[in-house]
């Protein structure tokens, strides 16, 4: 995507669309349900209505946020917003890999200015002493009619996860230009945030440990078929939201896509290298002797292989294999595949993503592996039957290319400690003798019956 350098824009073409071989497994996945934006999807029919009237309600809300309500400064407002983005229409088209014809500097100002007017909506309702204070809502004429977004649940997840999509992103470069003739303006001293604080802030929901379903606030609970992944790399705490906000300007990003994909990297990112070799699934190696456990923290690429250095630790400690909880509803597949496609069409961008869903397929061959996780804490499965889960992560990786496997080493630790006995042996007398409270009283009944049939031999023997 055109991505601003020093002020100037850089006519670059970024990926846009979905390779034919990932969606033909799943169309839907990459297909927007409710909201088109951008060029790609605007000729959708069950696009047209009623989202466009919502648009250019919440596009009327931000002028007249900029404004004192009146048609003159409103249509002065529009007018800027307007020539800014005829300025920037061309180079706007130069940024999708295919021609778009219909893409006019009226549906940049739509566009743009709904998903802004969105960003900042969604602020205000977590923010209600900000709201209070600036008394914007209150004055707006429209202000005594349901918001047709925030207004419904449904509506609310519907349309962001619609923004998530490869196919239905506007040139960030077209954002920020709006932002900065409108909100940016907004006298507001405790709103004052960046684009990029905004953006991540209206996604947090998506990217926490736990979701926020604790709140009882009708416009941030998190339910879990409303989520789209429960974990990622940076949350919106004060530190890491310091260190982001002073880093974003310096940042290039094509699409509000690209900015959360670059959010959830590690800030050590593990190095990447060429692995071919087959890792056993979770159940086997789990039968091998190696213990899963569910990772903590937020760092969503923390997978660590360990185990005993010394010898007698070896024989009497399990290996250990951590990886972070990932909880999984109905929208961690369309995500994570938008993910990998944004990643299997950009050259430039690294596919930890790709990786992560390729560990997870070599993990996961059945329900029993999805079964071995879930008592592990590594997965959470809200998806209903195992076996869906197992499909999920089958299907992920099908005509995918993986250049380097972030997870490399892990995996050969993994698949080298599988290969020795004893681990497997001491494996196999815990799951068949000390599974449960039964089996290991039965096996301390047998032990004392064959300890006394052995007593009983050899006294007789010495009579």
């Amino acid at each position: 995507m055109a991505v601003k350098t020093d002020k100037a824009v850089v006519k670059r073409a970024y990926p846009d669309w979905v390779p034919e071989e990932l969606r033909k497994l799943k169309e839907s996945a990459y297909t927007p349900r409710l909201v088109s934006i951008g060029p790609l999807h605007s000729e959708d029919e069950h696009l047209k209505s009623p989202m466009q009237d919502a648009k250019l309600w919440y596009v009327n809300f931000l002028i007249c946020r900029m404004t004192d309500g009146s048609p003159n400064c409103k249509f002065t407002v529009l007018e800027e917003c307007v020539k800014a983005m005829k300025l920037l229409v061309e180079d706007a088209k130069k940024c999708y890999a295919e021609k778009v014809d219909n893409l006019k500097e009226e549906m940049l100002v739509v566009d743009g200015c709904f998903i802004l007017e969105l960003l900042y909506r969604y602020h205000l309702l977590n923010n209600p002493t900000n709201e209070e204070s600036t008394g914007n809502t209150n004055d707006m004429p429209e202000g005594n009619i349901s918001d047709p977004v925030f207004g419904s649940s449904l509506m609310r997840i519907t349309v962001q996860h619609d923004l998530l999509l490869l196919e239905n992103q506007l040139p960030f470069c077209v954002l920020e230009k709006l932002f900065d003739i409108t909100l940016a303006k907004i006298q507001d001293p405790h709103s004052n945030c960046s684009l990029f604080e905004y953006v991540i802030e209206y996604f947090s929901n998506m990217m926490s440990l736990e979701g926020n379903s604790a709140t009882s606030n009708a416009t941030n609970c998190c339910l879990p078929s409303e989520c789209i992944l429960s974990l990622f790399g940076n949350t919106m705490d004060s530190e890491n939201n310091g260190v982001a906000a002073l880093n974003q300007s310096t940042r290039v990003y094509y699409h509000i896509l690209h900015m959360l994909h670059e959010h959830c990297l590690p800030r050590d990112l593990p190095r990447g290298e060429d692995y071919s070799e087959l890792m056993p699934s979770a159940s086997n190696l789990d039968y091998a002797g190696v213990k899963f456990v569910g990772g903590s923290g937020q760092d969503f690429f923390k997978v660590k292989f360990t185990e005993a250095q010394s010898c007698l630790g070896r024989c009497f400690h399990r290996a250990r294999f951590e990886i972070p909880t990932l909880c999984i509803y109905d929208s961690t597949e369309p995500f994570l595949r938008n993910l990998i496609a944004f990643e299997q069409c950009c050259p430039r961008v690294s596919c930890y993503f790709t990786s992560y869903a390729r560990l997870m397929d070599t993990l996961v061959d059945s329900a029993k592996d999805v079964e071995v996780l879930q008592k592990a804490g590594i997965l959470r499965n809200y998806l209903g039957a195992d076996q869906e889960a197992s499909d999920l992560f089958n299907n992920l990786c099908k005509e995918v290319v993986l250049g380097k496997f972030y997870f490399a080493e892990m995996c050969k630790q993994a698949t080298q400690y599988s290969k020795r006995r004893w681990p497997a042996a001491v494996a196999h007398v815990r799951r068949q003798y000390f599974a449960t409270p039964w089996t290991f009283i039965a096996f301390c009944v047998a032990f004392i019956a064959f300890g006394m049939g052995v007593a009983q031999f050899i006294l007789s023997f010495l009579k």
